[in-house]
């Protein structure tokens, strides 16, 4: 026996008004993302550099994290790969993760060392390459700001401050 003509267009009409209201309940489930800068200042803990760095060589560096208050926000380390060394520098390609109460923030860059008393990066930029929780659809670019450093006095740590622009 034929299908009734008028429930197949009521199927098909239905088919079509799901899949038109399909993008809507997409939109509605993920919260828009606005513009946000994070500000936190890193102290780091602990720096796995070689005395001798190779090209091809990993290191760690990190520590915990503040936000400008000097309150502890987080955590956050970097792992790097040596790609030049022209002393008294380096080139690393670094991935960075920061631990925050929202979720982690995930960096990458090109970093500048230098070799001398106290060994620090050079200020410069990052891109944000996403993040878990509420940055898992993270984008924008971070840059940083060497805050501490004592040639005289290498027991005290090194810090920077990071300022990571979140982009909607």
């Amino acid at each position: 026996m034929p299908a009734n003509p008028s429930r197949r267009w009521l199927r098909l009409a239905v088919i079509a008004m799901v899949a038109a209201l399909l993008p809507l309940a997409a939109a509605s489930a993920a919260p828009a993302r606005q513009d946000e800068t994070i500000e936190v200042v890193a102290t780091r803990g602990v720096l796995s550099l070689p005395a001798v760095p190779a090209v091809g060589v990993a290191f760690l560096g990190g520590g915990d994290l503040f936000d400008v208050a000097g309150t502890k926000v987080g955590e956050g380390y970097s792992s790097c790969l040596i790609a030049k060394v022209a002393l008294p520098e380096l080139t690393a390609h670094c991935t960075s993760a920061f631990r925050l109460a929202k979720g982690e923030i995930h960096l990458s860059s090109l970093r500048s060392y230098s070799l001398l008393a106290v060994t620090s990066f050079k200020d410069g930029p990052m891109a944000v390459i996403g993040g878990t929780g509420d940055y898992r659809t993270a984008r924008g670019e971070a840059s940083t700001v060497k805050q501490d450093g004592d040639p005289l006095n290498p027991t005290k740590p090194v810090s920077y401050k990071f300022t990571i622009k979140l982009s909607a």
